[in-house]
């Protein structure tokens, strides 16, 4: 006598194994793939000595950039992710934006040389070092100095300033200044904040 349900289980066993196969295999050509476009962004696109260029390549890759906004070149990009800059934010060359966590900046953001916004990370306490990504927003008229560093789950207020060379771990309230490592409060910062970070140089 045939036993049906065994032959439908087996079935299911093999369909079940196609399929994680297929699964993988698809996932092993997306982040070769994903490599490849980063590999792109990163040594050809970023040296393309016109923004406007770049522009499109940024907005291909699914990153919202505001009007008037611009990242200079060189400026080293690790995703996917959420990556969000409003208007007339002006990032400088040499930055480092990891924006596998996300990363929301707003307008009228300057962010200095050398700067790093890191989003993604790993657990510390995971036995098998597994991936522990945290979001970063940046409000407007927020101003980063030379060679900062803002870590994962942090949140940038309004109007603050972080000065060059600070560690930003934890979040900064609107108009405050902070400095040192980790970053602490050194200062508060006048609230009639009304300029554009812009520049006319299209070959930055």
């Amino acid at each position: 006598m045939i036993d049906h349900g065994h032959f439908w289980r087996m079935s299911t066993f093999i369909t079940f194994k196609a399929n994680t196969s297929m699964n993988r295999l698809f996932q092993k050509i997306l982040i070769a793939f994903q490599g490849l476009a980063f590999w792109i962004e990163n040594n050809l696109v970023s040296v393309v000595p016109f923004w406007c260029i770049r522009r499109i390549c940024h907005r291909m890759m699914g990153m919202s950039i505001g009007q008037g906004s611009q990242l200079n070149m060189k400026t080293y990009l690790m995703g996917p992710g959420r990556f969000s800059v409003g208007k007339y934010s002006h990032i400088n060359p040499g930055c480092l934006i990891d924006y596998r966590g996300g990363v929301d900046i707003g307008d009228s953001v300057s962010i200095s040389h050398r700067v790093m916004i890191v989003s993604g990370g790993h657990d510390v306490q995971s036995g098998n070092f597994s991936e522990a990504h945290a979001p970063i927003k940046i409000g407007n008229h927020v101003w980063i100095g030379v060679g900062a560093t803002v870590l994962k789950g942090v949140e940038i207020g309004e109007g603050a300033v972080v000065a060059a060379g600070a560690v930003v771990t934890k979040d900064v309230p609107p108009f405050t200044i902070v400095g040192g490592v980790p970053a602490k409060k050194i200062g508060d910062r006048v609230r009639e904040l009304d300029y554009r970070c812009y520049t006319t140089n299209i070959f930055m």
